[in-house]
C-alpha cells in the first residue's frame, strides 16, 4: 500500500500506530496475567480486568497525537 518512494499515507501511519498500541497494552496485560499466575501457583485465580481494546484505543490516540506534534494528547 505503500508508494514506491517509501511514503505512506495518513491511514497507513494510523494503522501502524494502532498495532504499536495493541502491541503495547497486550504485552501490558500478558505480563499482569503472568503474575497473577505465579502468585497463585496451583490455585484457582481471577483473570485481571480485559480493557484491552479501551486502553489500546486510549493509547495509539496519544501515539497518533505525538506523531501529528500535538503536545496535548490528553
Amino acid at each position: 500500500m505503500s508508494t514506491n518512494n517509501g511514503n505512506k499515507n495518513a491511514y497507513e501511519i494510523r494503522l501502524e500506530v494502532l498495532q504499536m498500541a495493541v502491541g503495547m497494552i497486550d504485552a501490558s496485560y500478558y505480563a499482569q496475567l503472568d503474575k497473577v499466575r505465579h502468585i497463585a501457583k496451583d490455585q484457582p485465580y481471577e483473570l485481571p480486568e480485559d480493557t484491552r481494546v479501551r486502553d489500546a484505543l486510549r493509547t495509539a490516540k496519544k501515539l497518533y497525537a505525538f506523531v501529528e506534534g500535538d503536545g496535548n494528547a490528553e
